[in-house]
């Protein structure tokens, strides 16, 4: 195998991985949740058929006020997105400044330096957190 080639699908996997990775990540999550659902749906209806009561899992005053039986407070964001967001960048203009570094071709060698755009986004993003992190995170 030649070098150049080795060198440029390393770069294609390094970029497109953390994608796979965070994908295969996301599913997980989801059929984790997915499986406590039907557990606690299964928990629920065996004790209906034993005449247990149980408490509604929303009530009307849980849910904020807004009547849609949801919970604000389940549906807030993470206050750490910004760490999320900004590894992703950085990972990502990591990958495409090595990417075109390694590549073959004259013209792609030239422009690696439009992969340190997503890492000084991602850097911006550290830095946002870093600033407006929540009060109850300090310390």
């Amino acid at each position: 195998m030649d070098n150049g080639l080795f060198f440029e699908a390393l770069s294609v996997v390094w970029v497109f991985g953390f994608v796979i990775v965070l994908l295969v990540a996301w599913h997980l999550r989801q059929r984790r949740q997915i499986e406590r659902l039907n557990m606690i749906h299964a928990e629920r209806m065996k004790a209906m058929e034993k005449g247990i009561p149980l408490p509604e899992l929303v009530t009307p005053d849980d849910d904020g006020g807004s009547g849609f039986g949801v919970s604000l407070r389940a549906a807030a964001w993470n206050p750490r997105w910004p760490l999320g967001v900004g590894a992703l960048l950085v990972m990502g203009g990591l990958g495409t400044s090595v990417a075109f570094r390694l590549s073959s071709v004259d013209f792609h060698r030239e422009l690696w330096p439009f992969g340190l755009i997503g890492v000084f986004l991602g850097v911006g993003m550290f830095f946002y957190y870093a600033l407006t992190k929540p009060p109850s995170s300090r310390g």
